[in-house]
C-alpha cells in the first residue's frame, strides 16, 4: 500500500507557499502516493486549482489555530504516515494537533518566511505568545524544511530547532517556458511587480522609484496582487502624478503571461523567505531588480548574477536600476541551466527524502 501524506495549510490563498504545496501535491500523486490537502479555512483564490487525485479536506474554521482539535481528529481517523505543514500559524497548529492526536504520524514543518518576522504582532502579548509557542513546539517537529539558507539561519538564530534537523530545500519552479515564448512585443516598456499589497512587499517604495524613472523614460507599471494597502497605493499614484501609467490588476493565478511581456520585473520586499516570483520571472527571461533584503532573495539571484540587487527602501537606487534595464545598459546571462536545480521533480524528491528518510522510494 502506498504511503499517505497530508499537507496542512491555513487556506488556499494565492501566495507562494500555497502554490508550492499544490505543485508538490501533484508530484506526490503522480508518484503513486496518497495525498490529502487539509485546509483550516475554506477560502482562497486557489480552491479550484487542487490537482486531480488530491483529496481536499476542509476543516471549516475561521482562524487557523482554531483548527487544532479538528486536525487532531483528522490525524486520529486517517492516520497519515506523514504530515507536512507550512506557514507559521499552520506549523504551530499542526504540532499541537499531533500532540493531541497521539498517533505515530511523522510531522515535518516547512518554514516559508523569516521566523522573527512571523512571530511579530502589533499586539505585544501576541508576539510574546508566538515566541513561547514556537519555542515549545518547533522542537517537537520530526524535521524542519527551510526554503532558503536565510530562513535556516533565522530558525537557528531564534534557537527554535537543532541544526541537524533543519534541511534547506528551495522552492520549485512550477512551470517551464520555452525560449520562443520569451520574445517580447515592441510596445511601451512595461515594469511589472507581483505580490500581496501589504507592508512587507513595500510597494510604496516601488511607486516612488517608478515616478522618478518615469521622468526620463516612457514606461508603464503593472502591479499584480491583492491586499489591504490597495486604496493607499492608488492614492499615492495620484500624489506622484503617475496614475495614468500605473495599473493594479489584482490576483492573477498565472503571472507568467505578464512576465513574458514585461521589460523589467521589480521586487521590493522588506524581507522574503524565498521569492518564488523571482524564479518565475527568470524562467520567462524577464530582467529582475530586487531588494537585497533579509531572507532568500540574494540566494535565488545567485548574489546578483541573475538580477540587480538594491538596498531595501532606496527608491533612488531602484529608479536608477529600472532606467539601466529599460535602456539596455544592464543585461544578465541566460538562466536556463541555473534553473534546472529548481525542477519540480527534483524538489519533490528532496521533500520525500525528509518525509520518509528510511527509504528513497516511499511508493
Amino acid at each position: 500500500m502506498s504511503e499517505h501524506i497530508a499537507i496542512f495549510l491555513p487556506s488556499l490563498d494565492g501566495g507562494g507557499a500555497e502554490r508550492v504545496m499544490l505543485a508538490l501535491a501533484d508530484r506526490f500523486v503522480s508518484r503513486g502516493l496518497r495525498c490529502d490537502l487539509v485546509i483550516a479555512i475554506d477560502k482562497g483564490q486557489l480552491l479550484d486549482c487542487v490537482p486531480p487525485g488530491v483529496r481536499l479536506i476542509k476543516l471549516h474554521k475561521h482562524k487557523t489555530l482554531r483548527a487544532v482539535f479538528a486536525l487532531a481528529r483528522y490525524l486520529r481517523c486517517e492516520r497519515p504516515d506523514a504530515l507536512l505543514a507550512t506557514v507559521f500559524t499552520a506549523n504551530i497548529c499542526a504540532l499541537l494537533a499531533a500532540m493531541l492526536a497521539l498517533t505515530d504520524t511523522r510531522v515535518v514543518t516547512c518554514e516559508a518566511s523569516l521566523t522573527e518576522f512571523d512571530m511579530q504582532s502589533s499586539k505585544r502579548w501576541q508576539t510574546t505568545a508566538n515566541r513561547l509557542a514556537a519555542g515549545l513546539l518547533y522542537r517537537r517537529a520530526d524535521e524542519v524544511i527551510a526554503i532558503s539558507n536565510g530562513v535556516r539561519q533565522s530558525l537557528l538564530k531564534n534557537r527554535l530547532v537543532a541544526p541537524s534537523r533543519v534541511h534547506v530545500v528551495h522552492n520549485p519552479l512550477p512551470f517551464f517556458v520555452s525560449p520562443s515564448e520569451r520574445i517580447r512585443a515592441k510596445i511601451k516598456p512595461l515594469v511589472l511587480a507581483c505580490g500581496r499589497l501589504e507592508p512587507q512587499k513595500d510597494h510604496a517604495t516601488l511607486l516612488r522609484a517608478f515616478a522618478n524613472a518615469r521622468k526620463h523614460l516612457d514606461a508603464r507599471l503593472v502591479v499584480l496582487g491583492e491586499g489591504s494597502l490597495l486604496q493607499a497605493l492608488q492614492f499615492q499614484t495620484k500624489e506622484l502624478d503617475i496614475e495614468d501609467d500605473v495599473t493594479f490588476i489584482g490576483f492573477i493565478p498565472d503571472p507568467q503571461r505578464y512576465m513574458l511581456e514585461a521589460s523589467a520585473f521589480v521586487h521590493t520586499a522588506r524581507y522574503e523567505g524565498f521569492g518564488i516570483v523571482l524564479l518565475e520571472a527568470l524562467a520567462c527571461g524577464c530582467p529582475i531588480i530586487a531588494t537585497d533584503c533579509p531572507g532568500g532573495v540574494r540566494e535565488v539571484l545567485a548574489d546578483g548574477k541573475y538580477g540587480t540587487l538594491v538596498p531595501v527602501g532606496d527608491d533612488q537606487a531602484l529608479a536608477a536600476a529600472i532606467e539601466q534595464i529599460l535602456t539596455g545598459k544592464v543585461q544578465f546571462p541566460d538562466a536556463g541551466d541555473y534553473l534546472r536545480q529548481f525542477d519540480i521533480d527534483r524538489v519533490a524528491e528532496k521533500y520525500l527524502s525528509v518525509l520518509f528518510p528510511q527509504t528513497s522510494n516511499p511508493i
